[in-house]
C-alpha cells in the first residue's frame, strides 16, 4: 500500500493574491515518495539546468553566472498524456465555478492526479496546492530568486499569460532589470511546457465556449523557484482558449513549501516592536483597517519562515553530458538560434 499524504488546511499568509481555500500536502519520507519524482530538475555546474519528466528533457536552461538572465532550449518531451483528460462531466460535478466549494473539489481532483506513480509531481517534503490569481505585468518583481542571497523567498503571483502561448525552441531572456530587461519574463512569468493546440481545435472550442459560460476548469502551475516561473503543467489548451476569449482561466498552483525557523534574537524583537507601533499609529487614524493589521502583525510574530525552493538533483555526467546532449538536440532540431546565443549557451 502506497504510503498516505497528510493534508491539512493551508493558513500560510503568502503575500501574493489569492483565488481560494489552499492545502498543505505533507509528503512522507518513503517509497516512492523519497526517489526523484516524474518531473524534476537536474543540475551541473556552473548554472546549467535540466527540466526531465520522466527522465526526458523537456527543457535545458543556463543562468548567467551573476543571475542577470538566462537561455533556455527545449527538449523532446512532453507532458501530454500526464494527466487524465478533463470531461465536461467532470466539470458539471464541481458544482458553481468560483465558489469555495468548487475550489474544493477541484483540489480533491488534482491532489488525487499528482500523487499517482506514473504522474507524480511530488517528493518527499511539504507542499502548497492553492488557487491563485494574476497580477498585471507591469506590478511583477523584476529579478527572480537570486539563490545566494537567501535559503528561499515566496512565490511570486503569475502574469504574462498571453507570453506562455508563444512557443519558440530557443530564446533569451534578460533579468537585469531597471529599464533593460523585457517585462514578460520578471519573476512570476508563465510558460508553457508544449505548444497549445490551434484555434479550431475540437478541445479549444468545447473550452472557449466553458470560458465564456464561466466553467473552464483550472490550469495547474507548478513553481520553478530557481528561475521565478510558473510552469503549465495541465492545461495548455484550457488557457489557449481562454485568452482567445479576451478571459483568465482559473489558476491552480502547486509548489514546494521549506520552512526555516525565525531567530529569536534582538533584530527580531526590534522588528515585531516596530510592527506593533505601526499597526497602533494605522489604527488610530484607520480603525476600518484592523483585519489587514491584524494580518500583518500575524505574519511579522511568525516563529516559521515558510517559502519556496527548487530541489535540484545531481546532472549524471555533469556539464560534459549537458552540453553533448543540447548539441546534439540542437543539431537534430535545427533550433534557430544566434551564433552569439548558441556560443554563450554551450560555453
Amino acid at each position: 500500500m502506497q504510503p498516505r499524504i497528510f493534508v491539512t488546511e493551508d493558513d500560510t499568509d503568502w503575500q501574493v493574491p489569492l483565488g481560494g481555500p489552499g492545502l498543505l500536502l505533507d509528503v512522507p519520507a518513503e517509497a516512492p515518495w523519497r526517489q526523484r519524482p516524474q518531473l524534476h530538475i537536474e543540475a551541473a555546474r556552473p548554472y546549467l539546468l535540466r527540466m526531465a519528466f520522466r527522465g526526458q528533457p523537456l527543457l535545458w536552461l543556463r543562468v548567467d553566472i551573476y543571475w542577470d538572465g538566462c537561455a533556455v532550449l527545449r527538449g523532446p518531451s512532453s507532458l501530454e498524456g500526464a494527466f487524465p483528460h478533463i470531461t465536461a462531466d467532470v466539470a458539471r460535478r464541481m458544482g458553481e465555478p468560483g465558489t469555495a466549494e468548487w475550489w474544493t473539489q477541484w483540489l480533491r481532483w488534482w491532489l488525487q492526479c499528482i500523487q499517482q506513480p506514473a504522474s507524480s509531481l511530488l517528493h518527499t517534503g511539504r507542499w502548497c496546492l492553492r488557487p491563485l490569481q494574476t497580477v498585471p505585468t507591469a506590478e511583477a518583481r523584476a529579478h527572480p530568486t537570486v539563490p545566494t542571497a537567501q535559503a528561499g523567498e515566496r512565490p511570486d503571483p503569475p502574469h504574462a499569460l498571453d507570453a506562455a502561448l508563444k512557443h519558440q525552441a530557443f530564446w533569451t531572456e534578460d533579468w537585469r532589470g531597471h529599464g533593460f530587461h523585457d517585462l514578460e519574463v520578471s519573476s512570476g512569468s508563465v510558460l508553457a511546457l508544449r505548444a497549445p493546440s490551434a484555434g479550431d481545435d475540437a478541445r479549444v472550442k468545447a473550452f472557449r465556449k466553458q470560458a465564456r459560460d464561466g466553467t473552464l476548469p483550472p490550469v495547474l502551475l507548478f513553481y520553478f523557484a530557481l528561475v521565478g516561473k510558473w510552469l503549465v503543467v495541465d492545461g495548455h489548451d484550457r488557457l489557449h482558449a481562454a485568452r482567445l476569449e479576451s478571459r483568465t482561466p482559473p489558476l491552480l498552483g502547486l509548489w514546494p513549501v521549506f520552512e526555516q525557523p525565525v531567530p529569536q534574537d534582538e533584530r527580531t524583537r526590534a522588528r515585531q516592536q516596530g510592527s506593533m507601533q505601526a499597526a497602533e499609529f494605522r489604527l488610530r487614524g484607520r480603525p476600518m483597517d484592523v483585519d489587514v493589521v491584524n494580518r500583518i502583525l500575524v505574519r511579522d510574530h511568525e516563529p516559521v519562515r515558510r517559502f519556496s525552493g527548487t530541489r535540484g538533483y545531481p546532472l549524471r555526467g555533469g556539464a560534459a553530458a549537458w552540453r553533448a546532449e543540447v548539441t546534439a538536440w540542437k543539431k537534430w532540431s535545427n533550433a534557430a538560434a544566434s551564433p552569439d546565443d548558441w556560443a554563450a549557451f554551450v560555453e
